[in-house]
């Protein structure tokens, strides 16, 4: 999308000459990315990528900060985010809160081939790895996908839309997330949360960075393997392809292999994942069949115990 906010020479010279990173040169919008403002800036040191958020408090912005410093420090493929000349990550500018990366060499493509969805499996396999049981002291100032907050948002949804639809569907989601089985015991960490193809970059075929840890949250740490699953083996509008998503648990468990709980309620993790991805979409189609609603009553026929075999046999 194109930057919400346009910034003038002057604000980004001012801006730079809070860092240690060269003079400014020049800078221009990045068309393509997130809800948030992003620009290239170009200084005599190189360049850098500014990220403006729009719509996250100082506090959730800090969370992200946290956890791409933690992962970066270890080696993971992210882009580092600079300090100020005072050692801050975070910074404000007309209230909003803002941060420097690095620039990284690489493309985005338009869909993952077979050897790069089993990097970026693995790459969510590695990030998770990383961030069992991370969970910085901004956690709750993010959205971090459990029940309790699918439910909170289905009733914000409901309210907002203030119709029958709405609240049938408000309906729809009590009695359905009463079914789910998430014990307490199940690992958490940091999951991404939006391994879309925009927000990998690669080189040739090599992946080169993830990207944009904009919805990353403290949740399940099976949740970005069932969103990679759900989103590759079972894509907007086709059937659930079973082998499909057994190649991709596959390639994830050959970098992080997944306790017996979390198999045992990896089928729990995709209903939750779906009723997520609903609240997105909440205003979409009938109460009475809509996308969601298909793919958990197809979830049920398919029953768990198949599921769990189809996945790890």
């Amino acid at each position: 999308m194109v930057a919400s906010t346009t910034f003038s020479r002057v604000d980004l010279i001012d801006i730079m000459d809070s860092y240690s990173l060269g003079e400014y040169r020049s800078a221009r919008p990045i068309s393509a990315g997130t809800v948030q403002t992003n620009y290239i800036v170009e200084t005599t040191q190189g360049a850098f990528v500014l990220k403006y958020y729009e719509n996250r408090s100082y506090e959730s912005v800090q969370f992200e900060a946290d956890v791409v410093r933690h992962i970066h420090a270890q080696g993971f493929p992210c882009a580092a985010i600079f300090p100020n000349q005072v050692g801050e990550y975070v910074n404000r500018h007309q209230q909003k809160p803002y941060m420097l990366f690095e620039f990284v060499e690489g493309e985005p493509v338009d869909a993952f081939n077979p050897h790069q969805l089993t990097q970026v499996t693995q790459l969510a396999a590695r990030l998770q790895t990383l961030t069992e049981g991370f969970r910085p002291a901004t956690t709750p100032h993010r959205w971090n996908y459990t029940p309790e907050l699918c439910l909170r948002l289905a009733h914000q949804k409901a309210h907002e839309l203030d119709s029958e639809m709405g609240y049938a569907k408000l309906r729809w989601y009590e009695r359905e997330m009463a079914h789910l089985e998430l014990p307490d015991a199940l690992p958490r960490g940091i999951c991404h949360a939006d391994f879309d193809v925009s927000n990998v970059l690669f080189n040739g075929d090599a992946v080169a960075a993830l990207l944009d840890f904009d919805d990353a949250n403290y949740t399940y740490l099976t949740f970005d393997l069932i969103a990679l699953v759900d989103g590759n083996a079972w894509p907007f509008g086709e059937a659930f392809n079973p082998a499909h998503a057994r190649d991709i648990v596959q390639d994830y468990r050959a970098v992080r292999p997944l306790s017996d709980l979390e198999q045992a309620h990896l089928f729990d993790v995709h209903k939750l994942q779906i009723f997520i991805d609903g609240i997105w979409f909440y205003a979409r189609g009938e109460v009475a069949d809509f996308y969601e609603k298909q793919k958990v009553a197809f979830l049920d026929q398919f029953g768990r115990d198949a599921y769990s075999t189809a996945l790890f046999s």
